[in-house]
């Protein structure tokens, strides 16, 4: 016999969203954000570097910068808003491994800051655009 209890909302479901800096074998850096289903971003993380080894036979060095639990209703609305944000710095690699289609190539504390305000509730409506160096360049002395 099954009883019904009225009055309680069932829990909602979470997700984890987090961001990774990655260090590839040859030095190029790059930050994935994505989403993850399990309990861990580590289990995900894991999982990227073993197909990194797949691909390269060697390993990226890849840290955790942000990974928050995130009811699970907002967590693709949150990583679309970051993709998009950054979509103008997107990786595209000849060589296909689990979750390159998520890598941009941006200063981490740019993705870091961004991710922040997504999560308060703050969608941009503009596209990033990268820090211009134009000043530094002005200055050369030739």
């Amino acid at each position: 016999m099954a009883f019904l209890t009225v009055g309680k909302e069932p829990p909602k479901k979470k997700q984890r969203l987090y961001i990774l800096d990655i260090e590839m074998p040859n030095g190029m850096r790059l930050t994935k954000i994505g989403k993850a289903s399990g309990n861990s971003s580590k289990e995900r993380m894991l999982q990227i570097n073993g197909s990194i080894f797949d691909k390269y036979r060697c390993t990226a060095k890849i840290s955790i910068k942000r990974d928050r639990e995130v009811d699970a209703e907002y967590v693709f609305k949150f990583e679309n808003t970051l993709h998009k944000f950054f979509a103008n710095y997107k990786y595209n690699s000849k060589t296909k491994w689990d979750g390159v289609t998520e890598c941009f190539c941006v200063p981490i504390e740019d993705v870091v800051q961004a991710y922040e305000l997504v999560i308060e509730g703050v969608e941009p409506d503009f596209v990033y655009q990268m820090p211009s160096t134009k000043e530094t360049e002005d200055k050369l002395p030739f």
